[in-house]
């Protein structure tokens, strides 16, 4: 990699192509077994343990507005440390599959369009171009920093188990 790239792990959603920084993923994990949380937000799922530890999972469909969907042989978690507030919560992001990890050099992202669309500029650090297509890359801290209620929910949650 150099200087002037970086890498994403690229997602799956409603059949669009997202990416996360990979700086921020843990670890990928196959779908399993949710717990439900009480009085959630509807985003919130619930938890798994991963290694002893409680993670809240955040549906990204639901976050995002798209329709509810079953999971799959594809569906993963993506356990992610998202810095918010000068703290680092640890959460799973459920998504409909994982695509790959890619490098992305700067001169092909480029800044979230401001005309509108389905998702709040402000919440997306870039578009990224590859092959012909587009990936949207998430500014995970300001998505999940937008509901600032739910997400005081999450981290209490976690911290609660």
């Amino acid at each position: 990699m150099t200087q002037d790239a970086a890498q994403f792990v690229t997602l799956g959603l409603d059949g669009e192509v997202f990416g996360i920084p990979v700086a921020l993923v843990r670890e990928i994990l196959d779908f399993r077994q949710i717990t439900r949380l009480p009085q959630a937000p509807a985003f919130v799922l619930g938890m798994i343990d991963v290694r002893g530890a409680a993670v809240p999972i955040i549906d990204l469909r639901a976050k995002l507005g798209f329709p509810s969907a079953h999971a799959t042989h594809a569906t993963r978690l993506i356990v992610a440390n998202v810095p918010l507030d000068g703290n680092e919560l640890s959460l799973g992001l459920l998504v409909d599959c994982v695509i790959e990890v890619t490098e992305l050099d700067r001169d092909q992202i480029d800044p979230p369009p401001q005309v509108g669309g389905r998702w709040r500029a402000e919440c997306i650090a870039g578009i990224g171009r590859r092959n012909g297509g587009f990936i949207v890359i998430f500014d995970l801290p300001r998505l999940l920093a937008e509901d600032d209620a739910a997400l005081a929910a999450v981290a209490f949650a976690q911290r609660a188990a």
